[in-house]
C-alpha cells in the first residue's frame, strides 16, 4: 500500500508527504479512540489511498498557484470519486474504500462525492474526513502557506460549530495533535 501513496504524493510536487501524513494522524486517532489493531491498520491504509484518485487529475490543477475556478474546482473534486472506484475494485477493502472515498464529506450533505450526511457517516468516516482537513491546513501548498496548529483548530471549531464536520472528533484532534506542528517545525 506504501508505494500507491508514494505514486500518490509524488505526482504532485505541492503533496509530496500528504498521504503519509494522513495515515499517520489516522492511525494515532485511531489509537486514541481504541480501535484494536487490525482496525488500525486498515484506516492506515484508508489514509495512504485516500487521494488515489488523484491520480486522475492533471498536475495543471494539482498544482496551481492560485484559487481554483469553478470548472477546476468541480474537476478537482472528481478524485474523491475516483478514489472509490479504484479501491472498491479490491476485495476485501469495503471498508477501507468507503473510510477513503468520503474524505471530503460533510455531516450536512454539502460534501462530495456522494452528498452523505452525519446519519450516513460512521466514526470512522468522521475522523479521516477531520484528519484530511487538519492536515491540508496545516501544510504547504501552491496558493497558501501551511497554518500553526492553532489556526488549523480555529477554522475546524468554526466548521464544526456550522454542522460541516464533528466536533468532539476536533477537539480530540486539538488534545491529541497539539504539539506535533511545533515538532514538525523544529525538524525542517
Amino acid at each position: 500500500m506504501n508505494v500507491f501513496g508514494q505514486i500518490v504524493d509524488y505526482k504532485s510536487s505541492f503533496t509530496r508527504s500528504h498521504s503519509f501524513s494522513v495515515a499517520e494522524k489516522v492511525t494515532k486517532m485511531a489509537r486514541f479512540y481504541g480501535y484494536d489493531e487490525s482496525t488500525v491498520e486498515r484506516m492506515y491504509i484508508a489514509g495512504v489511498l485516500h487521494d488515489i484518485g488523484k491520480m486522475a487529475v492533471s498536475n495543471d490543477i494539482l498544482e496551481k498557484p492560485a484559487k481554483l475556478s469553478e470548472t477546476e474546482f468541480a474537476y478537482m473534486q472528481t478524485h474523491a470519486w475516483y478514489t472509490y472506484v479504484i479501491l472498491s475494485q479490491i476485495n476485501g477493502f469495503e471498508d477501507i474504500t468507503e473510510w477513503a472515498s468520503l474524505h471530503h464529506e460533510k455531516l450536512n450533505g454539502s460534501g462530495y462525492p456522494f452528498g452523505k450526511t452525519g446519519k450516513d457517516m460512521s466514526e470512522k468516516d468522521r475522523l479521516v474526513a477531520c484528519v484530511d482537513i487538519y492536515q491540508a491546513l496545516s501544510e504547504d501548498r501552491p496558493y497558501k502557506k501551511g497554518m500553526d496548529h492553532a489556526k488549523c483548530m480555529s477554522i475546524m471549531r468554526d466548521m464544526a460549530s456550522r454542522g460541516l464536520i464533528d466536533a468532539r472528533i476536533t477537539e480530540d484532534i486539538d488534545k491529541k495533535l497539539s504539539g506535533e506542528k511545533r515538532s514538525e517545525n523544529r525538524h525542517k
